[in-house]
């Protein structure tokens, strides 16, 4: 039995190009609740850049009006510090006619992968952890959803230079159950993903 994913393989070989400019998901939460701040985090998986980050949200509830996010705020790595920065998430019509919001992120500087060898086999220190850490970057919201129907939301985070091959997608599920975990939410979706 492999040890190796075909994920961690398919990375491996992307790897190989020094050039690639691309990011992964580091964090992520389990799901959006109406009202409550949600999070998600990545980090480079490749070479350095300073073009920016673009983040985007989309799905049916985004296009058809029934998620709404206000304002966004960016966590990231500078040079000697990490800066926190805010703004409006604009919705943004696509060339097929389709409502997403997005936002670029020109201040950010994506540092070089902090694994250049992601099959290498050694035990992660306590320094190599928590300088890790110190690169990724750390996208905070609060979505508004008041549909009893709970939706399927794509977020996407992706170098301005590399949207098609250096992208970080994540599926969440959104819901306007407060008490979505109290109420077994979280057992049903794991469920649900285990299903083939």
């Amino acid at each position: 039995m492999s040890i190796f994913t075909n994920d961690m393989i398919a990375r491996a070989i992307q790897k190989r190009d020094k050039n690639r400019v691309a990011l992964r998901r580091s964090a992520c939460g389990p799901v959006m609740i109406d009202g409550l701040p949600f999070s998600v985090s990545v980090e480079s998986d490749g070479a350095s850049n300073s073009k920016g980050v673009v983040f985007t949200l989309s799905g049916d509830a985004v296009n058809e009006g029934r998620l709404e996010v206000a304002m966004i705020e960016a966590t990231f790595p500078t040079t000697n510090s990490v800066k926190t920065i805010k703004r409006k998430l604009e919705l943004h019509r696509t060339n097929e006619g389709k409502n997403v919001y997005r936002c670029a992120f020109t201040e950010i500087k994506i540092p070089e992968c902090a694994d250049p060898n992601s099959l290498a086999m050694s035990a992660v220190t306590e320094d190599e952890l928590r300088n890790s850490t110190k690169k990724q970057m750390i996208f905070r919201f609060t979505p508004v959803y008041k549909d009893k129907k709970e939706a399927e939301i794509m977020i996407n985070i992706y170098p301005a230079i590399n949207p098609l091959d250096g992208s970080a997608t994540e599926w969440v599920t959104v819901t306007s159950d407060t008490e979505f975990f109290e109420h077994g939410g979280l057992k049903k979706l794991m469920n649900n993903k285990r299903r083939p």
